[in-house]
């Protein structure tokens, strides 16, 4: 047996022995993303069973305390708002209808209370933290960002449905309103991949293929289960997998004047981007492996010889080895509802 597969499988049975049954297990409680692992963070029949990891809801749950950032600050919920009063904080700006903090400005109604507003810069410097600890990239410029009013004010500034949880052109993007965020229970998810999506394009000289880069804000915005659990509803209508290549062409497309079809086309190429993205970190060298080819990437090497360095193959090899249509999904895509919101 090969020694990789010996060291996955060993990785795999230290996770289960370390973890409570399944049935006891919440998505909360699988291993967190970090750099040094463990990957993977589990077997397939414990996907099947708990879902994808998810750590982005337990701080509504209470007892929560802000991690500390690269900056020795502490970051996260609770690190500028505690018992709904703003903290102070070295470049930290309030104004009635404008929030700034580090590489964030958000817009919103003045309408608003400071604390109603800052948990979604709380979120979107947290993750800006994960990115650096992560990948080691930083936010370069400045990013303004629309809160509208209500959905159909978002749909009018965008165009798009809620199942697109924010719009980026540039240093500027619309998010889905933050209140309606918190009431989907997607908040830490659409600010995560807001902050993500951006600094990614940010560090990226040379764009990445649709579908590792959807990938990426899907995977470190830890969304998995969430479209493991979107699928649920399309699967009654046929096979939910799809090939790179078509993944790339729906996230490429315009959006569909079909509100349902574009819903569905958008919320599958997630998915299997995803897929894609997590059979390459978990099983294919983890974090170390993925930013040690992001960095070649924003060095200005070229993606193709920036893969074959770390995965020993160029990127047209990695999208055919990746293949959901090949590989399938964890568990063989057993269906659950897994409500990763509610506490354990």
């Amino acid at each position: 047996m090969p020694a990789a597969v010996v060291l996955v499988l060993g990785l795999a049975a230290g996770l289960a022995g370390a973890l409570p049954a399944a049935a006891q297990l919440h998505a909360s409680q699988l291993p967190p993303l970090t750099f040094e692992g463990p990957y993977p963070r589990a077997s397939e029949p414990l996907i099947g069973r708990v879902g994808f990891p998810d750590h982005l809801h337990e701080y509504h749950w209470g007892g929560w305390t802000p991690e500390t950032g690269p900056d020795g600050q502490p970051v996260g919920p609770g690190s500028l708002c505690q018992a709904r009063q703003p903290l102070p904080r070295e470049g930290l700006v309030i104004e009635p209808d404008t929030k700034r903090c580090g590489p964030w400005v958000l817009h919103h109604h003045p309408g608003y209370a400071d604390c109603d507003m800052l948990p979604c810069v709380e979120l979107l410097e947290w993750a800006r933290a994960r990115m650096w600890n992560l990948v080691g990239f930083a936010a370069r410029d400045t990013l303004h960002i629309e809160n509208p009013n209500s959905s159909a004010h978002y749909l009018e500034l965008t165009g798009q449905g809620v199942w697109r949880l924010y719009q980026l052109d540039g240093n500027r993007a619309v998010i889905e309103p933050f209140a309606v965020l918190l009431a989907r229970n997607l908040d830490g998810h659409g600010a995560f991949m807001l902050a993500i999506d951006w600094i990614l394009r940010q560090n990226l000289p040379q764009p990445l293929p649709l579908w590792l880069h959807q990938g990426l804000v899907e995977y470190l915005g830890e969304d998995g289960i969430h479209l493991a659990d979107y699928m649920a509803e399309f699967r009654a209508k046929g096979p939910v997998l799809m090939g790179p290549a078509e993944i790339d062409a729906i996230l490429a497309a315009p959006l569909d004047p079909d509100q349902g079809r574009d819903r569905e086309r958008f919320r599958k190429a997630c998915y299997n981007a995803f897929l894609m993205t997590w059979q390459l970190v978990e099983y294919e060298g983890g974090m170390h492996a993925l930013r040690d080819f992001l960095g070649q990437a924003a060095a200005g090497i070229p993606l193709d010889q920036a893969a074959r360095s770390v995965y020993g193959q160029d990127l047209a090899g990695l999208a055919a080895f990746l293949d959901p249509l090949v590989g399938g999904e964890p568990a063989g895509g057993l269906v659950f509802n897994a409500n990763p919101h509610r506490q354990p």
